[in-house]
């Protein structure tokens, strides 16, 4: 039996990770690209094996081109689910990665996957203790007429410390679904709101959770887009906010037409 040995340098690898639970998709996506080429491992890591202008590096083992600098080359992925639980997107992965292994601990390590946020779509599974708001965007002077917006990003924002509990797109039919998995079933409220008498009553309860919706949007938005591009510009872009109020289980509506 002839046995060949094929030896090949790889780039870099993606690992994506459900946006909501912060876990990694075990099922295969599909990631196409104009300029690179990845193949899925057992691990469910899509491992580049070639892109463009880093034809060096794949043959190089024991000492890497010095060039080009390291993350100096961008590559553009287009990844979208068969099962069409996930919205399609786009992903910016910039090579080469660091090769060197004591350097392991840095994010542009070779090492070291990059995870890329898969954000649900209207269509997502959903668990019957989570949170959800199911949001219409649309835009223009008559909100019967309107047109759908496609692209708007939904924070949910705790008012009490502005951290970001989720985040959803619309999409092309300016639907979105924004799943908050960690409301609180219960929980006592603060003794200071109890007054001050002296009685012994039983401490206040509460099954519910007051956030803000805030709404941006970019003035380009092709689809798919690169949700990390709108994560960043969030501020800079939003639009609208609004006050809701969350409990487990429960799925909030919201209609935003912009003007």
């Amino acid at each position: 039996m002839l046995i060949e040995r094929i030896e090949q340098r790889v780039l870099g690898a993606m690992r994506l990770v459900d946006r909501v639970t912060q876990t990694p998709i075990t099922r295969a996506m599909t990631l196409s690209s104009d300029t690179a080429r990845v193949v899925r491992n057992v691990r469910g890591l899509y491992v580049v094996t070639h892109a463009d202008d880093l034809e060096e590096h794949i043959e190089s083992f024991q000492e890497p081109p010095n060039s080009p600098p390291i993350e100096d080359n961008q590559y553009s992925f287009e990844i979208n689910d068969p099962q069409k639980r996930y919205l399609p997107r786009l992903v910016t992965l910039r090579l080469p990665r660091d090769p060197n292994p004591g350097n392991i601990d840095n994010a542009n390590s070779l090492f070291v996957p990059q995870d890329v946020d898969m954000y649900p779509a209207s269509t997502a599974s959903l668990s019957h203790n989570w949170s959800t708001i199911r949001v219409t965007v649309t835009q223009g002077p008559d909100p019967l007429t309107a047109a759908p917006v496609r692209g708007s990003l939904i924070r949910i924002v705790d008012p009490e410390d502005d951290s970001i509990l989720a985040s959803g797109i619309s999409d092309e039919r300016g639907e979105a679904l924004v799943i908050v998995p960690g409301v609180p079933v219960t929980k006592f409220a603060d003794e200071d709101d109890e007054g001050d008498d002296d009685d012994d009553e039983p401490p206040v309860l509460v099954n519910t959770l007051a956030v803000r919706l805030e709404l941006s949007l970019g003035a380009s938005t092709p689809w798919p887009l690169n949700p990390d591009v709108l994560e960043q510009n969030h501020a800079a872009n939003q639009q609208m906010s609004m006050d809701l109020t969350l409990s487990t289980g429960r799925m909030e509506r919201a209609v935003i037409n912009l003007t």
